[in-house]
């Protein structure tokens, strides 16, 4: 007999499914969590993930971690009252805010390298590939300047 790679999973839930009942859940418990609270935490509750008897509450920033810290006991009681069984722990964690890209700026060439490059273009000829490199090189070091 052959072994089976992977486990033949029984369940009547293809893939896509398992998720958007996983999130239906996560959304019920962020309710049932913020209706446990006061509005203005609440408000700073961003996403509850569950799993045995752990619940992981999200926020937005430390202070309102910790203020999600003193209110523990009103959260696990709604929480086992809606599971029907006792939630022992609770773990607040902060979401790291995305803070916007700066752009970036082009690299300009070091002054080496622009001395190099007008070395190597330093020939007598009147062509129109060693014009626009002159051009360039004007222009590198117009720019390293300002």
């Amino acid at each position: 007999m052959f072994k089976q790679p992977f486990k033949n999973n029984k369940s009547s839930l293809n893939g896509l499914q398992h998720i958007q009942q996983s999130l239906h859940q996560q959304k019920t418990l962020l309710r049932l969590v913020q209706r446990s609270i006061t509005e203005d935490l609440a408000a700073h509750c961003l996403h509850v993930t569950a799993s045995k008897n752990t619940v992981i509450l999200f926020t937005d920033s430390s202070v309102w971690a910790s203020k999600l810290l003193y209110l523990r006991q009103p959260i696990l009681n709604a929480l086992s009252n809606y599971f029907g069984e006792r939630v022992r722990t609770l773990k607040v964690k902060v979401l790291s805010k995305h803070t916007a890209k700066t752009p970036l700026l082009p690299k300009s060439p070091s002054s080496h390298t622009l001395k190099c490059l007008t070395e190597a273009n330093d020939s007598e000829q009147a062509d129109s590939l060693t014009h626009s490199m002159n051009k360039l090189i004007k222009t590198l070091q117009k720019n390293k300047l300002s």
